[in-house]
């Protein structure tokens, strides 16, 4: 019996030290994808692609997304501490956060129009569909994790799987890796979809055998939110439609 409690504790342990790393890592990727653009902004070089002006609404947008990511990571701080209940509290305000942030994403995409914050491949209105598509997969790994709540390794899965989803694209891809051209940012968008997962799925393979059915719930979300806009933009059909959005070019 001491043996099984003991291994319980190191695997407990063990899932602890992952999913603080994984988030982390989901902060380096933001700092290296916003740090010249706004942590940064003209202290480093600025990537080349459009960098104009920070108006009030879009550094709100910034310091909302920053606090999603620092109660992300107090929330994998606080069950390393075994602190469940404070964990349990901070996360309606984590979930509080999420409705907020679903306001804030479909507004700073909208008014993207008028800053003219699209990459040269194409054009401000065809772009919003880029943040815009994010929303409804946001929305479900988040309806999903706070129903699945109690169902420690599907929730945890689903609020990384929210997380990534919110970083690949606006983080990741906006690291110059690539050339800036239609071909060049989906395949930097889907190769860091692949990258943030691949740790999450060689650890479920390591721990369960399989990859966990919320793993796969999260990446597909994240799949159907990167493929819409690739869709969409690559037959030129979302502009006239971007063009009716309500706060388009405010």
């Amino acid at each position: 019996m001491a043996t099984v409690a003991v291994s319980t504790q190191d695997r407990l342990a063990s899932e602890r030290k992952f999913y603080t790393r994984m988030a982390l890592f989901l902060v380096l990727i933001v700092l290296l994808g916003f740090g010249p653009s706004f942590y940064l902004r003209g202290v480093v070089p600025p990537y080349p692609r459009p960098n104009p002006t920070l108006p009030p609404s879009v550094i709100f947008h910034g310091l909302v997304f920053t606090a999603w990511m620092g109660i992300f990571i107090a929330q994998t701080q606080l069950i390393s501490a075994r602190k469940h209940k404070l964990h349990m509290r901070l996360g309606i305000a984590w979930v509080a956060f999420a409705v907020l942030m679903i306001g804030v994403m479909y507004m700073t995409a909208v008014w993207g129009v008028a800053r003219g914050s699209n990459p040269p491949f194409t054009t401000s209105l065809e772009w919003t569909i880029v943040p815009l598509a994010v929303i409804p997969s946001f929305a479900f790994l988040i309806e999903e994790g706070w129903r699945r709540r109690r169902e420690a390794q599907w929730h945890k899965r689903l609020m990384l799987g929210a997380s990534i989803l919110v970083v690949f694209g606006p983080g990741f891809s906006r690291i110059p890796l690539a050339p800036p051209t239609f071909a060049g940012f989906f395949i930097q968008l889907f190769a860091g979809m692949l990258l943030l997962f691949t740790p999450l799925f060689i650890w479920d393979r390591k721990t369960t055998g399989r990859v966990h059915p919320a793993t796969w719930t999260a990446f597909c979300a994240c799949a159907v939110a990167a493929t819409i806009p690739m869709v969409l933009m690559g037959t030129h059909s979302w502009a006239p439609i971007a063009a009716m959005l309500p706060g388009v070019g405010s």
